[in-house]
């Protein structure tokens, strides 16, 4: 498995036990700054959001845990100073487009441009479409032990929280909409408004459709032409209060109102977001607050440097990252380095492991000081092992899976305590151990397996393996480092470049093109195991 580049691994190991500062503890004080003539009662709030019309995501994990690192560096700062972290549900928002990883989607399709706190729950378990994702999210995020308190734009809305925020924003309308038209296609500029009514007749939240703003009563009149959806509407017309509910005001508008009511201090968002966040901004001046601090974070990219995308099947899922690499290690991932694009498709979690085991021996070495400046002291949980004793690596080990051909755990775990018995000798080493195991496992299985080529030799390569069959059978006992020389030296013997016959020994052993450094992978899986596998590929003849 090919390894990241030199810039990748000094950017995701710095931050370590002795590294350079996180950049939580940066914002942490420039928060602290900002929060300074603050009432001591007053706490500091943190949000994110997240919108129900899908499933919760990889993205969705970032967006919640990144500012909880940023609050937890507040806390060490500002012991003493109250502080939330709010996760907003737009579930007031119409349905624009229904999931394709949705079940029953042609019953869904009838309730385009309807909040989804309004929409039956297709999967059958739930109340409402809304409930059935907030539900999702909450099991999403059990695993991480991050807190948080949810709040629900269709309780915002209804409990009238929001309504002294309504009445500033339709008595500023006008302001806002000349903020927000410059930035519009020509073509939608005419009749765009802050506000998006709720039809009484059809129950659809209608984009476009104001054509009177009454401030001194709190209303607006509209045309339920179309639907948020996208779908026609009802032709309903006529006046409605922009309170308790009854409306709801466009993403950009929406964001500014949630800053404003909830006087939020922190939020961190996507970089696609960018545009965004700057006008909410200047919504937010126009009403007479302040915009959090906060910065855009870099997007996710997959293998081939695109953006990764669930709605076209790109990326990794939670599931599928805690079947191949524990928690933490996400944990961690999703900390280092938000300015910086990083890649993330499944062939990267190895990577990704070994640094945290990296990180993790670090951590278990460092004084208590450089502990509250390591990546660890974030991604660390109350179940998880805070020391790795062994020096094995997460990709020897799924190569020595490999390489052994079986599922069988307990002969598994016996070649690797052979190998290095400091694996079995502390029980925090021996539950990370095992956890990888599994991890190395599930790789094994669902990548390794069905890739794996028979090789057959020529009679030149042949002769190659069966010097080092040899060697292997006549020094059992030999040192990793004894094994490499010997392959150095047949390399150098048969090549003009001694590395050249590495290929030939990972097609051997392993069945593939690529792997560990040789000497400590023979030794792991014992000369013996290896000796099988080379005589298998001597006797195969084309």
């Amino acid at each position: 498995m090919a390894g990241a580049s030199k810039s990748e691994k000094s950017d995701s190991q710095s931050g370590g036990a002795a590294g350079a500062e996180l950049w939580p503890h940066e914002e942490a004080r420039r928060l602290a700054e900002r929060v300074a003539a603050y009432e001591p009662a007053r706490p500091v709030i943190f949000q994110s959001g997240f919108g129900p019309s899908g499933l919760p995501h990889l993205g969705t994990m970032a967006e919640i845990l990144r500012p909880s690192f940023v609050r937890k560096a507040f806390r060490l700062l500002e012991p003493s100073r109250p502080s939330r972290l709010i996760v907003f549900i737009d579930d007031l928002d119409g349905l624009r487009k229904v999931p394709e990883n949705v079940p029953n989607r042609e019953d869904v399709e009838q309730y385009l441009g309807v909040p989804v706190s309004k929409i039956p729950d297709p999967f059958g378990c739930c109340a409402s479409f809304a409930d059935h994702m907030l539900a999702q999210l909450g099991g999403f995020l059990a695993p991480v032990e991050v807190e948080y308190e949810l709040a629900r734009a269709s309780e915002m809305y209804s409990s009238g929280r929001f309504d002294d925020g309504l009445k500033l924003i339709l008595e500023k309308h006008a302001e806002i909409i000349a903020i927000i038209a410059p930035t519009l296609r020509e073509e939608n500029r005419a009749g765009w408004s802050p506000f998006m009514p709720i039809c009484p007749k059809c129950g659809q939240v209608v984009e476009r459709a104001v054509t009177a703003y009454h401030s001194e009563r709190a209303s607006v009149e509209f045309i339920c032409e179309k639907s948020a959806g996208g779908v026609s509407g009802c032709g309903f017309s006529g006046e409605q209060s922009v309170l308790g509910g009854k409306a709801k005001v466009q993403w950009k508008v929406d964001w500014a109102l949630r800053w404003y009511v909830l006087k939020v201090d922190y939020e961190l968002y996507g970089k696609d977001l960018t545009d965004s966040a700057r006008l909410s901004g200047q919504i937010l001046r126009v009403m007479g607050a302040r915009p959090p601090l906060g910065f855009p974070f870099e997007m996710f990219l997959d293998e081939e440097g695109r953006k990764v995308s669930k709605s076209v099947g790109r990326g990794v899922t939670v599931d599928q990252w805690t079947r191949y690499a524990p928690i933490e290690v996400l944990k961690m991932f999703l900390l280092l380095n938000p300015r910086r694009a990083r890649k993330l498709f499944l062939e990267s979690i190895p990577q990704y492991v070994d640094e945290y085991l990296d990180a993790l021996r670090e951590y278990a070495a460092a004084s208590e000081e450089q502990r509250r400046e390591s990546v660890l002291e974030y991604a660390i949980q109350s179940t998880t092992p805070q020391r790795f004793n062994s020096t094995l690596t997460f990709g020897l080990m799924m190569n020595a899976v490999a390489a052994l051909g079986s599922s069988d755990r307990d002969f598994i775990w016996k070649y690797i305590v052979r190998y290095d018995a400091s694996i079995a000798g502390d029980p925090e080493t021996e539950k990370m151990g095992r956890a990888l195991m599994e991890c190395a496992l599930n790789f094994y299985r669902d990548f390794v397996e069905p890739t794996k080529k028979i090789y057959t030799p020529t009679d030149a390569e042949r002769a190659q393996l069966k010097t080092l069959d040899a060697y292997l059978r006549e020094n059992q006992d030999a040192s990793a480092e004894e094994i490499e020389k010997k392959i150095y030296d047949l390399g150098r013997e048969n090549y003009d470049k001694p590395g050249k016959i590495f290929p030939l020994l990972y097609r051997s052993i392993l069945g593939q093109e690529r792997g560990p450094r040789l000497g400590a992978f023979i030794r792991l899986a014992t000369p013996a195991r290896v000796v099988e596998l080379l005589d298998a590929t001597i006797a195969r003849i084309s």
